[in-house]
């Protein structure tokens, strides 16, 4: 369970209380005073008394139960929230926190001005700029102007590609050009904003004009004649690149982020996160009733002496086992690999190599590599 299902939780209660009904038709007032008007000029145009008030008594029976629908929607959205701040959090949290009290958790002044620095620093990230003016004023500090400069910009252009408008986009990627272009993983965006682009023409001669005037120069690295061809299809005829959208607004923020060395997450979400749903708060607190003193002073780990399953979202460190030499790779022996598709260690790669053979033969298949060919992997 992760801080978002709590945020989700909470958007649901929002909306549900600045809605304008407690039922599918309107308020309640709205309802029954429409009611009642509608009774008065049945009375006034000349009906019998006695329909009008079986009408009226039906029509306000039938608004007593939509009421009631919305009322229960109410309440178990409610009751979603308290499940999922239960299953969020430790039950015991001030238990747990007496685990850290040699010394208190955030009881000396760097400590808690260090806390406060993430969290509106987190506040910043997110664009609530008045929460950042109220955190602001309660702690004295300020946050960063060119920090909120760059923030404001990043939401902006975020926003504009959710709603359709690349333009921003687009000449923010022109302007960074030769930073998106370097680095040992160049980034797609500027390819793909283009893509985008081309793709929203509906008429051929424009979207090949453009092409024309963008999409060349990413050839050949990038599909660009496969892309261009798509436009020969009928109206009506599916292209194969019809249904393939690019989550663009992600791919902006990550290397806008990057660029400016920021980090691609939030770190307290990816914290607090790890802490519920990642269940490495419960497990601590389930390892000390267990093992009770022989665990020590939590403050003296350098790694959890549990294990503690991670989501898939929050696996950071990959790890790969050769199966030449049934070692795990690391930085300096990193995954190679071979041109068959088969991967094994540096080392191991280099000790075939040592012995005289060139190419190298893969251990699993028939295909050669040579040193040239064989290539590092990234997890």
């Amino acid at each position: 369970m992760s801080t978002t299902d709590v945020s989700a939780a909470l958007t649901a209660l929002e909306a549900l209380a600045s809605a304008n009904a407690t039922s599918s038709s309107g308020p309640l007032n709205t309802l029954l005073d429409g009611h009642f008007a509608t009774a008065k000029e049945r009375l006034l145009a000349g009906a019998p008394p006695k329909h009008v008030i079986t009408e009226l008594q039906a029509a306000v029976a039938k608004s007593k139960k939509e009421v009631e629908k919305g009322l229960k929607v109410w309440y178990s959205q409610l009751g979603n929230l308290g499940k999922n701040i239960e299953k969020a959090f430790p039950p015991n949290l001030a238990a747990l926190s007496s685990a850290y009290d040699d010394p208190p958790l955030f009881s000396e002044p760097e400590a808690q001005d260090a806390l406060d620095r993430v969290v509106l620093d987190s506040l910043g990230r997110r664009g609530l700029w008045d929460a950042v003016a109220a955190f602001e004023e309660e702690t004295g500090l300020t946050y960063d102007p060119e920090k909120r400069r760059l923030s404001v910009e990043l939401h902006r252009i975020v926003s504009e590609i959710e709603s359709g408008d690349l333009a921003s986009a687009i000449a923010w990627a022109d302007e960074n050009k030769a930073f998106l272009a370097g680095g040992p993983h160049p980034s797609d965006l500027p390819f793909s904003l283009h893509r985008a682009v081309f793709l929203s023409y509906r008429d051929p001669q424009k979207a090949l004009q453009y092409a024309r005037d963008h999409l060349f120069d990413y050839f050949p690295k990038q599909p660009v004649l496969a892309l261009v061809t798509s436009c020969l299809y009928v109206e009506g005829a599916e292209s194969p690149y019809a249904n393939e959208a690019k989550p663009l607004a992600a791919m902006f923020r990550t290397d806008y982020c990057r660029l400016h060395g920021w980090a691609r997450e939030d770190p307290l979400e990816v914290v607090v996160d790890l802490g519920s749903r990642g269940g490495a708060l419960n497990s601590i607190e389930k390892a000390r009733k267990v093992m009770g003193d022989r665990l020590g002073n939590v403050r003296t780990w350098h790694e959890l002496p549990m294990e503690v399953p991670l989501p898939n979202g929050r696996q950071y460190h990959s790890v790969f086992v050769c199966p030449v030499s049934k070692e795990q790779t690391t930085e300096a022996n990193p995954p190679k690999m071979l041109q068959c598709g088969h991967v094994i260690a540096q080392d191991s790669f280099n000790r075939m190599l040592a012995k005289g053979a060139r190419p190298v033969k893969c251990p699993y298949c028939p295909q050669e590599t040579t040193a040239q060919q064989a290539q590092r992997l990234y997890f």
